[in-house]
C-alpha cells in the first residue's frame, strides 16, 4: 500500500502537464485559414503562423485558390501583423497598403469570434470566423 500512494501521486503530477481540452480549444490553427462570409462572393480571411505572424485580407469564396497568394511574402494583397494569445483571448493589429485594422476576440475550437476596428474610419464589426483546413 505504501508503494502505491507515491505512484498515484506521481501519476497526478504527470497528468497536470497534459493539455486540457480547454487549452487545446484556445490554440490558433496553422494548417489553413479562418474565413467569414461577407456576401455571396466575398469572404474576409485570416491566417496564423507558428512564429506569431498573422495575415488578413478579403477573397472570393473559393478558399482553395487563396493559398496560391495568401502568404507572408505577398505584401501587396495582405495586411500583416503579429498576434498574442492569452488563455482563449486573441489580439492583433495588421497593416498594409490598404490600411490598418485591430482585432480582438476569442478562439474556441474551429471558430474565432472577433471585434474588428478599422483604424482610419473607426468603424467596428463583430464577426465569427470559421476554420478551413488545407
Amino acid at each position: 500500500m505504501k508503494k502505491i500512494i507515491p505512484l498515484i501521486f506521481i501519476g497526478f503530477i504527470l497528468l497536470s502537464f497534459v493539455p486540457t481540452n480547454e487549452k487545446a480549444n484556445c490554440a490558433a490553427m496553422y494548417n489553413g485559414i479562418y474565413a467569414y462570409k461577407i456576401d455571396n462572393e466575398h469572404s474576409a480571411i485570416i491566417r496564423f503562423y507558428k512564429d506569431g505572424t498573422v495575415l488578413a485580407s478579403t477573397s472570393v469564396n473559393d478558399y482553395m485558390d487563396v493559398f496560391s497568394w495568401f502568404h507572408k511574402e505577398n505584401k501587396d494583397m495582405v495586411l500583416k501583423g503579429t498576434y498574442k494569445i492569452k488563455k482563449c483571448e486573441i489580439k492583433f493589429e495588421v497593416t498594409g497598403i490598404s490600411g490598418e485594422q485591430k482585432y480582438k476576440g476569442v478562439i474556441s475550437g474551429n471558430t474565432l469570434a472577433i471585434k474588428l476596428t478599422d483604424n482610419e474610419s473607426k468603424k467596428t464589426a463583430d464577426r465569427v470566423y470559421t476554420f478551413f483546413a488545407l
